[in-house]
């Protein structure tokens, strides 16, 4: 039985999404309009100088990977405003999301249409920052490879395309549960990291300059390594202060340092409890999109960066996790699902409504809605990650009147 076109969706889809396009653009003067505007204006620059035939040369902001320069490119082939193409590039890969969410949930891996209105609403709550990134396309990209196939090297392949735009996606490699499939989607990610790495090096000058462009970076203020000196600053407790470097607001004072170092060390022992649970875990069909979310919330939560359009790729993982048809009984990832949309409002409401507050003056009010907003996302890292524990342990074995049992898990 066909399902009916979903157009209560694709009409709450385009309401929020015109809304969103209006204000991004200041077509709607709303304030703050420069907030939605400088990082569009720095991939203008950007598009500029790969338009004449190389990656940006010592431009601190620059970070990312050779392929992040397509998305960049993107807007110039639209006769519009850089600004206003940007805008409908990204809301065009919006679209293609929700698409895939749909076809996705109506398939036999699918389950319902929570998952597209998890993405229409939580992605709106994120405010206009949404289109105004290039994010969208980066999880564009992570959205296809977690829906498109179970193939493993076309799964494999879209990583490696997804890590060619910007790093994050190699993290839906951790829930991979065999070996040959792990092995596979490796391998071809692998093959297409570097294939499309070294034509980037043979057509355009500086284009692995990403690989040491994050070395000096330090704790921006809006990472959870950040939040107890922001907090106390709002208190008056620290007398530390922020400053804008590579292109983020960074903390700078005393315990600053420690901070960053143990930052640093958080995502590999976090990518460790991931290990832990790949070498225990009785795999079932949807704990390679649990793991997935798992991985994600943890490079976001370790990460010394936080900035707001992070939240994007994280409710997109989620929209799929929602979209997943429960195989059996049992834990799920929707609690941590419900709070990745909590923090995504707060995020919304944070960036740039009240950005003065926990970024430059260190007012108590914005800061406080940052302190909870990175609280929430801590809570949401480490309920997926019990829910993916639980979800997958193996069987014990329990002696019973009549031999040896398999005693099944509680739920």
């Amino acid at each position: 039985m066909r399902r009916r076109p979903p157009w209560l969706l694709l009409l709450v889809w385009t309401v929020t999404r015109v809304a969103l396009l209006l204000v991004a653009t200041q077509a709607v003067p709303t304030g703050h309009g420069e907030a939605f505007r400088n990082d569009v204006t720095l991939y203008r620059g950007w598009s500029d100088l790969l338009l004449e035939g190389e990656f940006p040369d010592g431009d601190e902001k620059w970070q990312y990977p050779p392929f992040a320069a397509l998305p960049i490119l993107a807007p110039r082939l639209l006769p519009l405003d850089y600004h206003v193409a940007f805008s409908l590039v990204a809301v065009l890969c919006d679209l293609a999301i929700l698409l895939l969410l749909w076809r996705f949930s109506a398939s036999r891996r699918g389950g319902g249409s929570t998952g597209p209105w998890a993405w229409t609403v939580g992605a709106a709550l994120l405010g206009p920052v949404l289109v105004s990134r290039y994010d969208l396309m980066v999880t564009l990209v992570a959205v296809l490879a977690l829906t498109a196939s179970a193939n493993p090297a076309v799964r494999g392949s879209l990583i490696g395309v997804g890590l060619l735009v910007k790093v994050w996606p190699v993290a839906l490699l951790a829930g991979l549960r065999r070996w040959r499939d792990l092995l596979t989607a490796s391998g071809t990610t692998l093959v297409v990291a570097l294939a499309g790495c070294g034509a980037a090096v043979l057509t355009l000058p500086h284009a692995l300059d990403f690989l040491t462009a994050q070395e000096k970076r330090g704790l921006q203020i809006e990472s959870l390594a950040a939040t107890p000196f922001a907090l106390a600053r709002a208190l008056g407790w620290w007398d530390g202060y922020t400053t804008y470097k590579h292109g983020a607001m960074e903390a700078v004072g005393d315990g600053v340092g420690v901070a960053t170092v143990l930052s640093l060390a958080a995502t590999p022992l976090a990518l460790a409890l991931i290990g832990v649970w790949w070498l225990r875990a009785a795999p079932s069909p949807r704990s390679y999109f649990d793991a997935a979310l798992t991985t994600v919330l943890f490079l976001v939560a370790t990460s010394r960066v936080l900035s707001p359009q992070y939240l994007v790729w994280v409710v997109g993982v989620a929209a799929v996790i929602l979209s997943v048809r429960r195989d059996r009984p049992g834990p799920t990832q929707r609690p941590a699902a419900l709070l990745v949309m909590t923090a995504a409002l707060l995020t919304g409401i944070m960036y740039p409504w009240i950005e003065l507050d926990y970024s430059w003056t260190g007012a108590l009010p914005g800061t406080l809605v940052l302190v909870l907003r990175n609280l929430v996302v801590l809570a949401a890292a480490v309920t997926s990650y019990v829910q993916l524990w639980r979800a997958t342990r193996r069987p014990r074995r329990v002696k019973g009147e009549r031999g040896i049992q398999e005693a099944v898990p509680a739920s």
